[in-house]
């Protein structure tokens, strides 16, 4: 496990647009690690749900919408580079018109069995960090996996920490 910055970028929801922003990284030799690609609409839906169920809703139905139509045209991208090709991946990217923010986060490897990522999720519980969430993936039949975690900024050096990292 190592802490690292996860990039953000928001695409046009359209054809040909992740394939655009994936030649601006390889023309710079820039490889990608991990990656999870959300709907910006789904987001907001989930998001306006979840201030729905608290009743902490800020903002008039009509405003709702409106954020519903704009959102319905993009998408997020969260994603992981090369340790040492991030401050150029936003340079390339900023450079090319993406919107770009980045993020910190925590790069998990783990063994490819069942559990492992269970085990992983129970040493955060454990201590009281919510995971906000998680993506990754393995090929089948590989010895490890690869898991991006996002938790608070706040908690990010104790849940490290959980895993002999220091600060």
């Amino acid at each position: 496990m190592y802490k690292e910055t996860q990039i953000v970028a928001f695409l046009k929801n359209a054809p040909g647009q992740l394939a655009a922003l994936c030649k601006v990284l390889k023309e710079h030799g820039i490889n990608i690690l991990g990656m999870s690609i959300q709907n910006a609409e789904d987001y907001v839906r989930g998001l306006l749900k979840s201030r729905e169920l608290t009743g902490r809703r800020i903002a008039p139905a009509a405003s709702y919408g409106s954020i519903m139509r704009d959102s319905e045209d993009y998408s997020v991208i969260r994603f992981v580079v090369e340790r040492d090709q991030t401050d150029q991946a936003v340079e390339v990217l900023q450079k090319a018109g993406y919107p770009v923010e980045t993020t910190p986060v925590l790069v998990i490897t783990l063994d490819n069995r069942p559990g492992s990522l269970g085990e992983t999720a129970e040493v955060f519980a454990k201590a009281g960090i919510n995971i906000d969430y998680v993506y990754g993936s393995v090929l089948s039949g590989a010895e490890k996996s690869l898991f991006i975690v996002h938790v608070k900024e706040e908690e990010l050096d104790r849940a490290a920490s959980l895993f002999g990292i220091s600060p």
